[in-house]
């Protein structure tokens, strides 16, 4: 093993197992690397090294300064490593990002024959959620261990939010669900958690009833249960209910927390609402750079292009981090109202390395939609197969959508093809290539796509809409007669029709 080598004070009768676990406690205070390999060269030379509690505080050390591999090699050496070693070896790579190494260490331990207790399989359960889908049947046997242990007694709750954080951020919901159902102890941590997993699985409406619950159950709210029901109320752009939970938000005292005031702004802007959406930023008076990005791609959807490019200038003048979302926003904003000039600055800042951000797909995906935008399609064209990427979905659908519109047929087959190339999933690829084709009087080739779309089982969505009326909320789907109102609101078209 290599050894690390700082200034030390040679081993003397003063240096024992007390005086050790001092220094240990003080290098791990201050994450000095350097440190290491000193502290373990005076541990073997006082025969303390098979002491599994020094070892122990050691490796956790180590990872604590960044260098997995030392701690990993000063835990084979340890003769017979117990329960808390494990644990702390476990832990200690989850919560150093090494994920998949602590869901392999969490084998290792229990092929090793040591039982692991609450503490390592919070660990691995943690890991098990950061991996994601690819750990869930790994997750899934320590939520097996989880139940065994259940049987000897009380699980602590941290374990339990763990399954159930484990099952949301791995995609079963389903899973989740029963997990809360059965959990003899729902605290805060549980209540936000499944109601997070229905948001982020597209279940806004479910994470909103379970809110309600949540009040009704006299549970208490935090600032994380108010930022995730304002956000499901901007999911679903219920105004209303979303000017409802601001004023709890206001009379629970939560309107300086951060995150919560970055999901009212963005309930407010996806809800129409961009005037108070600014008010909002303005009260906050914060130099927050997610509230600011917020702002300025709420000003962009809203056609308020110049507001979105002096707010991205002013954050620069204030001292602001623009970050890689920053640049998006201002650029989507550019895109939308069509300042090619501007666009092009703010992309070039990136290119040219003026600004530390990283250039990702969705930057040029955004310059390809400007350029789309203004019918410079050639142009758009040659930018795209210039990327220093291998492609760009972004890209490629603004180049369809834009060359559909202007007419370029030529263009719009290439785009829909490589679409479909790219993302062969996507129905409406096909759809596109398709009507494409149609519209050039091509029948041979359309009746050629749309046979391997029926021999794929490709089908077109239904179109969906819905509107916001008093008290509830009514959803449309294309060729749906089942409204119960479907005759009155007809009636009331044709009329509008008639005024028209």
């Amino acid at each position: 093993m290599s050894r690390l080598s700082a200034p030390l004070p040679s081993p003397s009768p003063a240096w024992d197992a007390t005086s050790l676990a001092g220094a240990l406690k003080a290098v791990a205070a201050r994450r000095s690397a350097p440190h290491v390999g000193p502290l373990h060269t005076v541990l073997v030379k006082l025969g303390l090294s098979a002491s599994a509690i020094l070892a122990t505080s050691l490796a956790h050390l180590a990872l604590r300064c960044g260098l997995p591999r030392y701690a990993r090699d000063l835990f084979d050496e340890m003769p017979h490593p117990d329960v808390v070693s494990w644990t702390s070896l476990i832990t200690g790579h989850t919560h150093q990002g090494l994920h998949r190494e602590s869901l392999a260490l969490l084998r290792r331990m229990v092929g090793s024959g040591v039982e692991p207790n609450g503490y390592s399989l919070s660990g691995g359960l943690l890991a098990s959620a950061s991996v994601g889908q690819d750990a869930l049947a790994l997750g899934k046997e320590i939520h097996a261990r989880v139940i065994k242990m259940s049987l000897h007694g009380p699980v602590d709750p941290v374990v339990e939010n763990g399954v159930l954080d484990m099952y949301s951020r791995c995609g079963s919901i389903e899973y989740a669900c029963r997990v809360f159902r059965v959990m003899q102890v729902r605290n805060i941590v549980a209540w936000n958690s499944m109601m997070a997993a229905f948001l982020g699985s597209g279940q806004a409406e479910e994470a909103l009833r379970l809110f309600f619950s949540m009040v009704s159950s006299s549970v208490g709210v935090d600032g994380f249960s108010f930022s995730i029901v304002v956000d499901a109320c901007g999911e679903l752009a219920l105004l209303k209910q979303g000017m409802q939970v601001h004023a709890r938000v206001v009379g629970g005292g939560f309107e300086a927390d951060v995150v919560v005031r970055n999901s009212l702004l963005d309930m407010y802007a996806k809800c129409g609402c961009v005037d108070s959406a600014e008010l909002v930023f303005k009260v906050a008076s914060s130099r927050d750079a997610v509230l600011w990005t917020t702002m300025i791609s709420a000003y962009g959807k809203f056609g308020r292009v110049q507001d979105a490019v002096s707010l991205f200038d002013r954050m620069a003048q204030l001292g602001i981090k623009q970050d890689g979302i920053a640049y998006l926003a201002v650029l989507s904003a550019c895109s939308h109202g069509g300042l090619v000039r501007e666009g092009c600055h703010y992309f070039n800042l990136m290119s040219d390395g003026q600004s530390s951000v990283k250039m990702h797909p969705e930057h040029y995906g955004c310059m390809a939609d400007l350029l789309c935008r203004r019918g410079y399609l050639e142009e758009a064209l040659e930018f795209i197969e210039n990327m220093p990427f291998e492609s760009s979905i972004a890209a490629w659908s603004a180049l369809l959508n834009s060359s559909r519109i202007h007419g370029n047929a030529k263009l719009s087959q290439l785009a829909a093809s490589r679409l479909i190339k790219l993302d062969p999933e996507n129905h409406s690829n096909w759809v596109a290539l398709s009507s494409v084709h149609a519209s050039e009087n091509d029948w041979h080739e359309t009746w050629t796509i749309r046979e391997s779309m029926s021999r794929e089982c490709v089908k077109k969505e239904p179109g969906c809409s819905w509107v916001e009326l008093y008290n509830g909320v009514h959803v449309f789907l294309m060729t749906d007669q089942s409204h119960p109102e479907l005759f009155e609101i007809l009636r009331s078209l044709d009329s509008l029709k008639e005024d028209i």
